[in-house]
């Protein structure tokens, strides 16, 4: 039952109370997201650009991304 019902929904609550934050801090001011703070506490000085990702990065977040949902999909909904 908990992993049928109540996981799914308190993935979605969890994920969706940090997304929320973090994507109208990204669209308002950049310095206050997450990432920005690990850069900080972490001291790296040069941010990169998006355009610094290669192909190969962007393959493998597809890649990545694909994975993830066609893992989720056989583990909620097994006669899929």
């Amino acid at each position: 039952m908990w992993g049928i019902i109540y996981w799914p929904i308190y993935l979605s609550v969890a994920s969706a109370c940090f997304l929320i934050p973090e994507l109208i801090a990204l669209f308002t001011n950049a310095a206050n997201t997450l990432s920005d703070y690990c850069w900080n506490k972490l001291s790296i000085n040069v941010s990169y650009g998006h355009g610094a990702h290669t192909v190969a990065w962007w393959l493998s977040l597809v890649a990545w991304g694909m994975f993830v949902v066609i893992i989720t999909i056989h583990i909620w909904w097994r006669g899929v």
